[in-house]
C-alpha cells in the first residue's frame, strides 16, 4: 500500500497529459458557498472544496446523506443497521450517535446546523448540491468542524414547471415512491420546489454469505419544501421546510449479541427563512437567516431488558445568521459577520422510574467573525480570518438522576489564513493553516451527576475545547474535459477531551471526571482526477470517464502516551491507511448511461467492543475490504425513465463496524415519469 499514492499520481497525471487536448480554460467553474459564506469561483478558495450536483444526486439513487457519500467520498463510515452511520473526514467524524454537539465534522443545511451527526437520518429530497470542505472551518462554522464541513445546499424552483414520479423495487422486497415538482412562476420571480418519498423495507436482509440478519427491515417517509421570492434583482427571500420520519427501524444489534425485537424511531423537522440581498454597484451584498431544528429518536426494547421500554433523546436547536461583504478599497472584499444557535438536548425513558443514560443539556453560543481576502494581478487571492465564539452552557435538573446543576461560560478564538494563485489559465496552486474545535459539554463541563453507586461523574470546569490545526497544500487543474487535484496535510490535533479520571467530590473518591489529553497528528495526501473521452460511431456519440477520488494516510498517530498504552498501539482506531473510489462512467448519446465503480476501504485499527471475548477492549487489525458497485440509467423514452441499482456485485461479506454485517448483492429496478 506505500506505492498506492505514487501509483495514483502517476495515473492522475497520465490522465491530463493524455487524455485531452481542449482549450486550457476553467470550463463550467461552480461557485461554491461553503469555503467563504458567499458564493466564489471554486478556483480561488484556498482549500478543497467538492461538489455534488444534482445529476450526481440524481444518477446516484441515492435516498439519504449517508448512501451517497458512500459513493462519492473515499473514506471511513461508522455505519450499523438501523439508520445510523456517521462519516469521516480526514481523522475526524460526525458523531456516532446522532447528536452534532461532540462531533468533529459538522453537517449543515444551506448554511445552518443540521442538528444530527446521523448522516443515515438526512434525506436528499430537493436537493441542488452538497459541497464537501475538507479540513477546519471553525473561522466560518465554530465548533464541530475540526475535520471538514458537509453542506446541503436546498434547491430553488426556477424555470418551466416540472413534475416527476418514481417507483422502485429490489431485493428484501423493498418499495420506494416518490414525487417531486419544481418550477418558477412570473419570470422566475416566485420559485416552488417540492420532494417527497416514502421507503418500505419489509424483510431482512441476506449478508454476503448468504445468512439472513434478523430484525433490519425499516420504514421511513421524507418531504422537503422551497419557496422562494424575487422581488427584485440581487434579492432573495427563501423558506425552507423539511419533515423526515423513520419507524419500525429494526437495530439487529451485534452479531456477538443479537437482539430480535429492539427497533428505532426517528422524527426530524426543520424550518429556515432567510434574506440575501445586495447593491451591485456598490459592491455590497449581504444575508440574514434563522433556523430551528427538532430531533428526536427514540431506541425501543419491547423485552425491556434494561428496565425500560423506550428511551428517548430529543435535540431543539434553533439559530440566527447574518453577515454583510463590502469591497475592500478595490483589493477584494470584507466579510463581517455574527452567528447565534441555541441548543438543548434532553434525555428520559418510559417508564419514567429507569433513570436516562445522561442528564439534560442547554447550550447558547454566540460568535463575531470576520474575514478578509485581497484579489491581486487577476491571480493571487490571499484570505486571512478570524473568529471569537461565547458559550453559556447548562447542566439541568434531570429527572431520574441526581444532578447538581450548574452553568459555565468559556469562550474561543479560531483563526485561518490562506491563498490562491493561477499558475497557468487552467492550473491553480493553493495553501492555508487554520484552526478547528469541538467546545466541551456541558456534562464534560459543568456540575455533576449520579446514577447510583455506579455511575458518578463530574464536570471539570478547567477544561479546554478540542483543538486541531491544519496545514495543507494542494493544486486543482482544468485542462479541457480532464480534471485533476490533490492535497497533502499535516494536522495537529491537541487537548483531546477524554473521561474517566478519579476524581473525589467532599471525600468521596468514587467519582470520575474529564481532562484533556495529547490528541493525535495526521499526515496524508488526498485528491481526484477524472477526463471525458468521446468518440463517434456514424450518428452515434458516446463519452467514456475514467475517475478515481482517494486518500492516503502516511501517518495517524496518538499523541497521549497512557492512551496509546492502554490501546496497545499509537495508530488512531477507526482510520483507514487509504481508500479508494475508482469507476468508469459511460454515457451512450441519448440512451443510457451506465457508471460502475470500486470501492476499496483500506485496513484500520480497531478495538474489540465483544463483551464475551477474552479480548475485550483490546486493539486488533481489521482487514480491508472492495465492494464493487453500478447504476444503470435508460432515456429511451421521452417521459419515461427505467433505471437498474447493483449494491455488492460480487456478494462479498463486509462490515463497516465489526459484527454488524451488511447486506450481500442487492439489486433494484425502478423508473421515474417526468413531465
Amino acid at each position: 500500500m506505500r506505492v498506492l499514492p505514487v501509483f495514483v499520481a502517476f495515473l492522475s497525471l497520465g490522465f491530463n497529459l493524455f487524455c485531452c487536448h481542449a482549450s486550457r480554460a476553467f470550463e463550467m467553474e461552480p461557485l461554491v458557498i461553503t469555503a467563504t459564506r458567499v458564493p466564489t469561483p471554486s478556483h480561488e478558495v484556498p482549500v478543497r472544496v467538492d461538489v455534488i450536483t444534482r445529476e450526481e444526486i440524481e444518477r446516484s439513487h441515492a435516498s439519504d446523506l449517508s448512501e451517497l457519500l458512500i459513493q462519492k467520498l473515499p473514506t471511513h463510515f461508522h455505519r450499523y443497521p438501523g439508520s445510523l452511520t456517521s462519516v469521516d473526514i480526514r481523522g475526524f467524524r460526525t458523531d456516532t450517535h446522532g447528536t452534532d454537539i461532540k462531533g468533529r465534522v459538522l453537517v449543515l443545511i444551506d448554511g445552518h446546523r443540521a442538528g444530527t451527526g446521523n448522516i443515515s437520518a438526512v434525506p436528499l429530497e430537493n436537493v441542488e448540491k452538497i459541497e464537501i470542505l475538507r479540513g477546519p472551518a471553525s473561522v466560518m462554522y465554530g465548533s464541530a468542524a475540526l475535520g471538514g464541513v458537509i453542506n446541503i445546499i436546498t434547491r430553488e424552483g426556477r424555470g418551466k414547471p416540472t413534475v416527476e414520479a418514481g417507483f422502485e423495487y429490489g431485493s428484501w422486497n423493498r418499495k420506494k415512491g416518490s414525487l417531486s415538482a419544481s418550477g418558477g412562476l412570473s419570470g422566475d420571480q416566485i420559485g416552488i420546489s417540492f420532494g417527497a418519498r416514502q421507503i418500505h423495507q419489509d424483510d431482512d436482509y441476506n449478508d454476503g454469505d448468504g445468512d439472513r440478519v434478523e430484525n433490519t427491515h425499516y420504514s421511513d417517509e421524507a418531504y422537503s419544501l422551497s419557496l422562494t421570492a424575487r422581488p427584485a434583482e440581487g434579492h432573495r427571500i427563501m423558506f425552507v421546510g423539511q419533515y423526515f420520519r423513520a419507524w419500525d427501524v429494526g437495530t439487529p444489534g451485534a452479531t456477538y449479541s443479537p437482539d430480535y425485537d429492539d427497533y428505532k424511531s426517528i422524527l426530524r423537522r426543520y424550518g429556515a427563512l432567510s434574506y440575501d440581498g445586495g447593491a451591485d454597484e456598490l459592491g455590497l451584498s449581504w444575508h440574514i437567516s434563522g433556523y430551528s431544528v427538532y430531533d428526536r429518536s427514540s431506541w425501543n426494547d419491547p423485552a425491556q431488558a434494561w428496565g425500560y421500554l423506550n428511551h428517548i433523546v430529543e435535540t431543539e436547536t434553533q439559530g440566527l445568521r447574518g453577515h454583510v461583504a463590502v469591497p475592500a478599497f478595490g483589493l477584494g472584499r470584507i466579510i463581517v459577520g455574527g452567528d447565534f444557535d441555541h441548543i438543548e438536548v434532553d434525555s428520559w425513558n418510559v417508564p419514567p422510574g429507569v433513570a436516562p443514560w445522561s442528564p439534560d443539556t442547554s447550550y447558547d453560543n454566540y460568535a463575531l467573525y470576520g474575514e478578509q481576502k485581497i484579489s491581486l494581478f487577476d491571480r493571487l487571492n490571499i484570505y486571512a480570518g478570524l473568529r471569537y465564539d461565547l458559550f453559556d452552557e447548562s447542566l439541568e435538573e434531570t429527572p431520574g438522576l441526581e444532578v447538581t446543576a450548574e452553568d459555565k461560560s468559556f469562550d474561543d478564538v479560531s483563526w485561518r489564513v490562506g491563498a490562491s494563485f493561477d499558475l497557468t489559465d487552467w492550473l491553480t496552486a493553493r495553501g492555508h493553516i487554520g484552526t478547528g474545535f469541538r467546545a466541551p459539554t456541558a456534562d464534560e463541563l459543568a456540575g455533576r451527576f449520579a446514577q447510583g453507586s455506579w455511575t458518578k461523574i463530574a464536570g471539570n470546569p478547567d477544561l479546554e475545547p478540542e483543538k486541531s490545526t491544519t496545514y495543507e497544500l494542494g493544486v486543482d487543474a482544468v485542462y479541457g474535459k480532464a480534471s485533476l487535484g490533490f492535497s497533502v496535510f499535516y494536522t495537529d490535533y491537541t487537548d483531546r477531551i477524554v473521561g474517566g479520571f478519579t476524581t473525589c467530590i467532599d471525600g468521596d473518591c468514587t467519582w470520575t471526571t474529564y481532562r484533556n489529553v495529547d490528541g493525535a497528528t495526521f499526515t496524508g495526501m488526498d485528491g481526484y482526477a477524472s477526463c471525458d473521452f468521446a468518440f463517434s460511431l456514424g450518428s452515434f456519440n458516446a463519452t467514456v470517464t475514467p475517475y478515481v477520488n482517494w486518500i492516503y494516510y502516511f501517518s495517524r498517530e496518538l499523541e497521549d502516551e497512557s492512551s496509546a498504552q492502554d490501546l496497545g498501539t499509537d495508530t488512531v482506531t477507526y482510520v483507514s491507511k487509504a481508500n479508494l473510489i475508482a469507476g468508469l462512467r459511460f454515457h451512450f448519446d441519448r440512451y443510457a448511461d451506465l457508471n460502475i465503480w470500486a470501492n476499496y476501504h483500506g485496513p484500520q485499527k480497531v478495538q474489540n467492543w465483544d463483551y464475551t471475548s477474552p479480548l475485550y477492549g483490546t486493539v486488533y487489525d481489521k482487514g480491508g475490504f472492495t465492494i464493487y458497485s453500478l447504476r444503470l440509467d435508460f432515456h429511451i423514452f421521452d417521459h419515461l425513465h427505467p433505471y437498474l441499482t447493483i449494491d455488492n456485485l460480487t456478494d462479498k461479506d463486509y462490515a463497516y463496524a465489526d459484527g454488524y454485517p451488511m447486506p450481500g448483492l442487492t439489486v433494484i429496478g425502478g423508473f421515474k415519469l417526468r413531465f
